[in-house]
């Protein structure tokens, strides 16, 4: 959409400020006007509350520490005595895990840090503003690489330079890092963003016909080719495709892929003829590559092709001041696509969320936020709420507070357990594939807690 227009679009998007410090309102102001937004702003905590129950603004920018009454105060007033749909962003200079926790635990949607860019606000308002999709980001915004560390920050950064370009990129992490999500980032906010996005799974990919499947075949190249069709280099002409986990790609393969980068030629399968492609290669993987190069399993010069912009995912458990906006990211949508009774994460439940290693991470971290999401019967989310899957013996996390003595590790999978048998009306199948665990251990479990359930099956 031409600048023109996505400014008409954002001329009806009301934007209230409630900030007792004339600098921080004026700038907000001129900011957000110059983004096309209609902003109000007051400096009285008061009249920022009345104004904010109108319900008449989609977004409220609330500062914590005002006199009168405390940010928190008005969040809790809005977000319980008298809801609103309105987005809420939190303002603070006491930027601290604890004091955002709370505020998100109350219904803040994001929260950011005095004193902040105005890049850092714009990007805010744009995350209040966007679809709730979970997978595919769209527009010009970077809303869904979520997270408020400098890490996440120089992410964005990079994501942002490395769209304007063509460049090669190579996205290395461990596996549920969010590898598709950066390369679908750099795509919408390239050149190319209306053109086709491709993604590939490289290891899902049948060996003797991996050629086939990238590059495509003609009529009679191979027995069952009773028709022409296209590889996806083909399917990504004039866009983007992604090779994600590349390094499960034959060698044999690899040779061909490394003529294709370097001449822009596709060598279709059962033809002499190579056709021209204009294609923006991405490409993925968990494994070190430059240790399967020293393996003879990956090649050195198509190593080196496919690098030219190196990307690195960090792991989850380093970076751990954002996994609450993650989780409270993902609670938000769950609780309102399964009409979910829960409503808020307690302290505790963040603290524990926070404390895990997340071996899976982000992939692990929105399952257990669905799953709970799922399977919890009151509005408070507590400690007995949450179980972790995928985790080994050396890490894992506190469910409950060790000195407590309130609750075991075994009595809260044994609850989650039944919980899940509930929700399935005690079908095994269906109650082992949620649980992430086959039907035996399933069986096993239920007997070695004396679980008492009716097997209709």
């Amino acid at each position: 959409m031409p600048s023109k227009e996505r400014k008409l679009a954002k001329k009806n998007i009301r934007i209230l400020i409630i900030d007792d410090e004339e600098s921080i309102r004026d700038g907000c102001q001129q900011i957000l006007t110059r983004q096309g937004y209609e902003p109000t702003a007051t400096a009285d905590g008061m009249t920022g509350l009345e104004l904010a129950r109108t319900g008449a603004f989609d977004v409220i920018l609330l500062d914590l520490r005002m006199p009168r009454i405390e940010g928190l105060e008005i969040l809790r007033i809005l977000k319980s005595e008298h809801p609103v749909a309105s987005k809420i962003i939190v303002i603070t200079g006491y930027g601290t895990i604890p004091v955002a926790v709370e505020a998100m635990r109350l219904g803040a949607h994001n929260f950011i840090t005095k004193p902040f860019s105005a890049a850092e606000l714009k990007l805010a308002v744009q995350d209040c503003l966007s679809e709730k999709s979970e997978e595919r980001p769209t527009g010009d915004s970077l809303s869904m690489i979520i997270g408020t560390s400098d890490y996440v920050e120089e992410l964005k950064e990079t994501i942002r330079r490395v769209a304007k370009t063509d460049s090669t990129v190579l996205i290395t992490g461990e596996s549920g890092t969010g590898k598709e999500l950066v390369a679908r980032t750099i795509h919408s906010l390239s050149a190319r963003s209306n053109k086709p996005f491709v993604p590939v799974d490289c290891s899902s990919l049948v060996h003797n016909l991996m050629e086939s499947e990238l590059f495509g075949h003609i009529k009679g190249a191979f027995s069952g080719a009773t028709e022409n069709r296209d590889g996806r280099f083909q399917t990504a002409d004039k866009g983007t495709l992604f090779l994600d986990e590349i390094s499960n790609i034959s060698l044999d393969v690899q040779a061909k892929l490394l003529r294709v980068i370097q001449e822009q030629e596709v060598p279709r399968v059962g033809s002499s003829i190579p056709e021209k492609i204009d294609v923006r290669l991405i490409t993925a993987t968990n494994k070190d590559l430059r240790v399967e190069v020293q393996n003879g399993t990956f090649r050195e010069d198509l190593f080196y092709r496919i690098s030219v912009v190196p990307i690195h995912i960090k792991p989850l458990r380093e970076h751990r001041s954002d996994i609450a906006p993650i989780a409270f990211h993902y609670f938000d949508i769950f609780r309102s696509r399964h009409g979910s009774k829960a409503q808020s994460l307690s302290p505790e439940v963040v603290k524990s969320l926070t404390s895990y290693t997340w071996p899976g991470n982000i992939r692990e971290l929105k399952n257990t936020i669905e799953r709970l999401c799922v399977l919890c019967d009151h509005e408070e989310v507590t400690l007995s709420d949450i179980l972790y899957y995928g985790q080994d013996t050396c890490s894992k996390a506190p469910v409950v507070d060790p000195f407590s003595g309130k609750m075991t590790l075994v009595e809260v999978e044994k609850e989650h357990i039944e919980k899940a048998l509930h929700h399935f009306n005690n079908q095994i199948n269906k109650t082992a594939r949620f649980l992430g665990i086959d039907r035996k251990t399933l069986r096993t479990k239920i007997r070695n807690y004396g679980i008492e359930i009716k097997d209709d099956e």
